[in-house]
């Protein structure tokens, strides 16, 4: 039988790499079951925890840097769902094929077969230009006069009681629906608008203020941990 001893010195050997380089064949989610990690690609850099995913096209060498008590998987899928690495938001319907790819020895064939193509069209469909709406008549109202109007003010209590709801309410139709907090969401609404100004030849200050932000150096440091590029550098590809 191991003592104690001989098994604490063969513990102090189980540890995990500080960061590590990968590449595919195809294409690769990253999903986080606890914790965070910082996904680099080139000068690009992204936070994936647990309400964020990485998608990563084929190809594409990357460096994962978890954080100490992270737990971090690749869901590999067939290439040519990305064409550039992509922030994707957790959903209710990705984490259910997600259970299912990532305990394939508890699922059948077909089940496994399923999950990655739903998995796949519905990483097809996410994505800036797809934001999860809310399926609650009200908020859905609420989140399209958001989609509208992004650099509006207005707080959720506001917004709220303009629909005859509770603050409370309106975010658990939002976790439930989405996946996101509702300041998740409006966060996720007001980058993408702000990287489509940017794509238009819009300035960075511009992008800011029309994103509802007030310093452009908050609106850089939240562009950048979103998208993994600094607004500066999409508006120069222009």
């Amino acid at each position: 039988m191991t003592s104690p001893a001989l098994l604490d010195a063969a513990l102090t050997d189980v540890r995990l790499v500080d960061a590590i380089e990968h590449v595919h064949d195809g294409d690769e989610l990253t999903w986080v079951v606890s914790g965070a990690c910082r996904i680099e690609t080139g000068e690009q850099r992204w936070r994936v925890d647990t309400e964020t995913a990485l998608l990563i096209p084929a190809g594409t060498v990357h460096r994962v840097v978890p954080r100490p008590d992270s737990i971090v998987f690749p869901l590999l899928l067939p290439a040519g769902t990305a064409q550039t690495p992509t922030p994707i938001t957790r959903t209710p319907a990705l984490e259910t094929c997600a259970r299912v790819l990532l305990q394939p020895g508890l699922a059948s064939r077909e089940a496994v077969a399923c999950a990655q193509a739903a998995a796949s069209t519905l990483l097809h469909m996410a994505g800036d230009a797809c934001t999860p709406l809310p399926h609650d008549p009200r908020v859905r109202r609420l989140a399209q006069a958001i989609l509208d109007a992004p650099a509006h003010p207005a707080n959720l209590e506001e917004l709220a009681e303009r629909m005859h709801m509770s603050s409370r309410t309106v975010q658990r139709h939002f976790r439930r629906d989405t996946g996101m907090s509702f300041g998740a969401w409006r966060t996720a609404v007001r980058l993408a608008h702000a990287r489509r100004l940017l794509q238009r030849g819009e300035s960075v200050a511009a992008a800011a203020r029309a994103a509802g932000y007030r310093s452009t150096s908050a609106f850089v440091v939240a562009f950048r941990r979103r998208h993994g590029v600094t607004p500066g550098a999409v508006a120069a590809r222009n």
